[in-house]
């Protein structure tokens, strides 16, 4: 049975996004920086000269892969909700405001209003990662009385 291996995100800098997803998100980085290069990915990913650093970060089984692009680079993509092929992460929080004000403290990171969806009882707030791609936090409600 096939299973997910992991997600990965091209990222401007491998460093800053780290920060993000590590102290921000609470994910955990996983074995150091690899630097990345050869005829092999350039043939995989049809982009001559690629030079890259990349690292790994996970959470509760889910891994994600920041990829930095330190030559043959693309160009920085409009990251919207609404644009087909955009992707957001979402994470299961048990402390849904405390976590909305450490990223709004922090400063760094347009947010969302935090939201009450309607046709449920959960919470949410998005919060934009240092390259523009949507991280929503997500905390379910108190279950209906029976």
């Amino acid at each position: 049975m096939p299973s997910l291996n992991h997600v990965g995100l091209t990222v401007a800098d491998l460093e800053e996004s780290l920060g993000f997803y590590r102290d921000l998100v609470g994910m955990k980085e996983i074995g150091p920086v690899q630097e990345i290069s050869g005829e092999w990915f350039d043939l995989l990913t049809e982009n001559q000269g690629a030079d890259l650093r990349v690292a790994h970060l996970e959470l509760a089984g889910l891994r994600l892969q920041l990829v930095e692009y330190v030559a043959a680079a693309g160009e920085r993509l409009s990251l919207l909700h609404r644009h087909v092929g955009n992707p957001h992460l979402c994470i299961d929080v048990e402390d849904l405001e405390g976590r909305y004000e450490r990223i709004r403290a922090d400063g760094r990171h347009k947010t969302s209003p935090l939201v009450t969806i309607a046709e449920t009882a959960y919470r949410s707030f998005y919060v934009t990662d240092p390259n523009g791609v949507l991280v929503e936090f997500i905390q379910a409600g108190p279950p209906d009385p029976a």
